[in-house]
């Protein structure tokens, strides 16, 4: 059974196991549900809005690459999409992640010349700031 949704500038269709999200004259993506590793729905603020976040992974199980997904849900929208989740979660074995949960995974810098690597490389003062920013992480003690 097709499942679709949809409010401005954004829609969100599950059908035979596989999610498509589409951002009007923005952006496509099409991926497998069982790929799916969170599907969770964050409140946003007091009027009700939420955001819907999923986390993918790539299709081969030792892969680090990992896509996520931040979507803004209108309160009118909430329990429908409330209701997708539930089915992925019993359709696809997705868990919930709390969004006070503690981020497990490692931050890990994809290599020039793989499949992750997405951008052209970077000048010099991005390296600098990234060099910087893994300093901080590994070091931070809070």
């Amino acid at each position: 059974m097709i499942l679709r949704l949809e409010w401005p500038g954004f829609q969100l269709v599950y059908d035979e196991g596989v999610l498509g999200l589409r951002w009007s004259r923005a952006a496509d993506l099409e991926v497998k549900a069982e790929l799916c590793i969170e599907a969770s729905l964050r409140p946003k603020s007091g009027d009700g809005l939420c955001q819907l976040v999923l986390r993918f992974k790539s299709a081969p199980s030792d892969a680090t690459d990992l896509i996520v997904v931040r979507v803004g849900v209108p309160a009118t929208h909430v329990q429908s999409v409330e209701q997708l989740i539930q089915r992925l979660r019993r359709e696809h074995d997705v868990p919930d992640r709390q969004a006070d949960e503690v981020e497990t995974d490692e931050f890990v810098r994809a290599p020039m010349g793989t499949d992750g690597w997405v951008l052209a490389p970077t000048g010099p003062a991005s390296e600098e700031l990234f060099g910087e920013v893994m300093d901080r992480i590994e070091n931070d003690t809070d």
